[in-house]
């Protein structure tokens, strides 16, 4: 059977049977994954021989002229001697029992009455007895409830449920039969390949076929993200896919997702999409609070909900963050939670990396089963490397503890006493560091673990006793964060380190994670097939390596489609950036700058390696050049004053137009200045990251590993900021432009042999009159 006509019990009943508030007060669990599945196996195995632990059950039957199969596993299931029988669904939660919403306990009666079902009509039972076993984790209570019912009220429950769900799947049966007939007729949306597009679609289509993953580097001009949407779109036309899922670190490239989306269904497709924004943008109160007191849109947030899905799904196709916050105004629904129960009904799903990779945020109700039919195309993928480090490591922080403890009252002795645990283990730290600032252990800090584990299992109860108390919403972040921390803890083996760090009167206790390629692999197990690409993924070899590639990964490297003519790319090599001389360096930098934008007039980015570094050139060259127009990257810019700094590069400029920025900041990738926007980027500096802690746990490691640890935590980073950098400047076919590397390191062969093929036409000057004289060349 089809793995589309398979439907979970639990799915079934979560959807038709779910009702009430969102309540984030209520998420959240303070002991693992590991230790929950602990609990049921520990339950089981005391419940005696005769207990049959994990009892697959399914029903099938015809819905909408097609065969579909109810199924889930029963926790526990008794033959007794009489021959009579009983099902045992087990729960855990640190919520005591009397305490349950009713809402909470129709969905696990809900799961058995289905158990009880199907095997009441395996067993021709006139009628089952159901158990239901709830364990208290907190203080370790089991509670169980027993009830007789018969198969006729079974019957009627579970038809009942299967005919509340029936127009869903005739909706869904017969979307998916008109999305297949017109995927199957659809033609590649820009007529023509580009040069490279058929190559790297052919290879897109052919790893999702073989279930592989690629490692594939597509320069700009290639467009690379129609030919990655188009041939998985194929797969999904012929069923060789179930979803696909497009991932990006930026929101503009997100919205370079939706454009090529949409291309397609102007060409005749007919696709469900949807874009997931982050849920402290799209929400609609000024302070998030995800709970029914202090916000409208979570209140009965699941009773207003399918009928408001039904209307979306029937009058829409592509769910962007427009359309999806006019329905959830519309029916008075939270926009963030709306978008993700719309992404169950939706082929493709655009979103952040997170939401796939993060163990604490990713999207449980696609991935919690081992594999499934996804596709994963993951966009900008050189940003993964640093995003996946800060994603499976977690911290907590001394000074937070302090603050929030001294906001208790005198009468909350229970929480105060499972708090300065932390805080004692916090001045251990402290001690043991001595005159060190930054101390490191392979091992993990097994006491201070038990003690986080033991704050949240009091601290989840303390929340709940304690809703109206000031410190609340300080006491739920930082209960959030030790939850992490206990997550990460679960993933800790020999590619971590623990380290202790001590900032002034904070300290802080890091697990660190120092690889992440293993759980990069496991993550992507969760699909049938990835392709990880960027414009930049020099070399590639490192690139698939830290991102999960096995021994022999799949990779694939494709030329720049430009002509090599369109653009001149210059090493200063009488210029030295290295911190020891870089004062030395402000005026001959000012000088290469000024020689760069008098031979031609038009608009140009400068990237440098530091705020600091930026302001003094910044000065030089004003001094120099007092009437050209100059605009400089703040430090905090929001998502209009970056739009704003983009605006005033225009086509066809009357006069010069210098733009000061960041190198590795918002505006040196991402960003589509075609045309006369931008003729010409200088980079001052190779990139490299100031010297700090973590790289340098980052480097002792690699070098252990393979014997190069300086290239993998500073070096090769920092050239691929240069890349993403340079690559601003040539956009499309007719684009001509200069790309200037201020820093003789250029020169050298380590930084070589990390070129791009496309830059092995690259010149060297000695001076600026050098430097004049090849500008003055290429613009003729």
């Amino acid at each position: 059977m089809n793995q589309n006509n398979r439907l979970s019990v639990r799915k079934l009943v979560e959807f038709v049977l779910k009702k009430g508030s969102i309540d984030e007060r209520y998420t959240g669990s303070a002991h693992t994954a590991i230790e929950g599945t602990k609990l049921h196996q520990k339950i089981q195995k005391e419940a005696g021989d005769n207990y049959q632990k994990e009892v697959f059950l399914k029903k099938e039957l015809l819905i909408n002229q097609r065969n579909y199969s109810i199924e889930g596993r029963a926790d526990g299931v008794v033959e007794e001697k009489s021959g009579k029988y009983w099902v045992d669904e087990i729960k855990t939660s640190e919520i005591d029992f009397d305490l349950l919403p009713d809402n909470t306990l129709e969905r696990f009666w809900g799961q058995l009455m289905c158990y009880g079902y199907m095997l009441a009509v395996e067993k021709e039972l006139a009628e089952i007895e159901l158990q239901l076993t709830y364990y208290e984790t907190l203080n370790e209570k089991i509670t169980r409830t027993r009830k007789k019912v018969s198969i006729t009220e079974l019957t009627s429950f579970f038809n009942h449920l299967v005919e509340q769900y029936e127009k869903w799947v005739i909706f869904n049966d017969n979307w998916r039969i008109l999305r297949n007939q017109t995927l199957k007729q659809l033609d590649f949306p820009y007529g023509d390949y580009r040069s490279g597009q058929r190559e790297l679609a052919v290879a897109v289509y052919k790893t999702i076929l073989t279930e592989q993953n690629l490692y594939c580097e597509a320069p700009t001009g290639i467009g690379k993200t129609m030919s990655t949407l188009f041939p998985a779109v194929k797969s999904i036309g012929e069923e060789k896919a179930e979803k696909l899922f497009y991932l990006t670190a930026k929101t503009i490239t997100r919205q370079v997702a939706e454009d090529a989306v949409e291309q397609m269904e102007r060409n005749g497709a007919k696709l469900k999409s949807v874009t997931l924004t982050a849920k402290d943008k799209i929400c609609f109160l000024d302070e998030r609070k995800c709970d029914p007191e202090h916000c409208i849109f979570a209140r009965g947030y699941y009773d207003r909900l399918n009928e408001a899905l039904f209307e979306l799904l029937q009058q829409e196709n592509h769910f962007t963050r427009e359309i999806v916050e006019s329905y959830a105004r519309k029916y008075t629904l939270c926009p963030f939670e709306l978008s993700l129960d719309i992404s169950l009904w939706c082929d493709i799903i655009i979103c952040d990396y997170n939401y796939l990779f993060d163990p604490i945020v990713y999207l449980k109700r696609f991935f919690n089963d081992e594999k499934n039919e996804y596709v994963f195309l993951i966009d900008e993928v050189h940003n993964l490397v640093d995003r996946s480090r800060e994603m499976f490591s977690a911290s907590l922080s001394e000074q937070k503890i302090i603050t929030i403890y001294r906001d208790l009252l005198k009468e909350d002795q229970k929480q105060r006493r499972v708090m300065n645990r932390l805080i004692k283990d916090f001045k251990s730290f402290r001690t043991n560091c001595g005159e060190v600032e930054f101390m490191t252990q392979s091992e993990p800090a097994d006491i201070f673990l038990k003690h986080v584990i033991k704050f949240t299992e009091n601290t989840k109860e303390w929340l709940l006793v304690n809703q109206q108390a000031s410190s609340h919403s300080k006491m739920l972040e930082l209960y959030f964060e030790a939850l992490t921390y206990l997550k990460i803890s679960e993933f800790y083996d020999e590619r971590y380190v623990t380290y202790v760090h001590l900032v002034g009167k904070d300290v802080t206790i890091k697990q660190f994670c120092l690889n992440p390629s293993f759980l990069i692999n496991q993550t992507l197990k969760r699909g049938k097939a990835s392709v990880l690409f960027s414009a930049t993924l020099s070399p590639i070899n490192y690139f698939a390596q830290l991102l999960g590639g096995k021994e022999k990964p799949l990779m694939y490297q494709l030329p720049s489609p430009f002509k090599q003519e369109h653009q001149l790319l210059v090493i200063a090599n009488y210029i030295d950036t290295r911190y020891q001389v870089r004062q030395a360096s402000h005026q001959p930098i000012a000088n290469a700058l000024t020689t760069m934008v008098t031979q031609k007039k038009g608009n140009y980015l400068f990237f440098f390696p530091s705020y600091q570094y930026l302001e003094s050139i910044y000065q030089e060259f004003v001094e120099k050049n007092p009437t050209v127009e100059t605009v400089v990257q703040g430090r905090l810019m929001d998502e209009q004053q970056r739009e704003l700094f983009l605006q005033k590069f225009k086509n066809r400029p009357e006069s010069n137009l210098i733009g000061f920025c960041i190198l590795g900041g918002i505006f040196s990738e991402g960003i589509d200045l075609k045309g006369e926007r931008l003729i010409g980027v200088a980079i001052v500096g190779v990139g490299l990251a100031q010297l700090n802690a973590e790289a340098d746990l980052v480097q002792k490691y690699y070098q252990t590993e393979n014997h190069e640890g300086y290239q993998f935590a500073y070096q090769i980073p920092g050239m691929n900021k240069v890349l993403q950098a340079a690559g601003r400047v040539i956009r499309s076919e007719t684009d001509i432009g200069v790309v200037l590397l201020l820093d003789q390191r250029f020169n050298a062969r380590r930084y070589r042999e990390l070129f791009p093929e496309h830059w092995q036409q690259i010149e060297s000057v000695n001076n600026d009159r050098e430097l004049k004289s090849q500008l003055m060349r290429f613009w003729k």
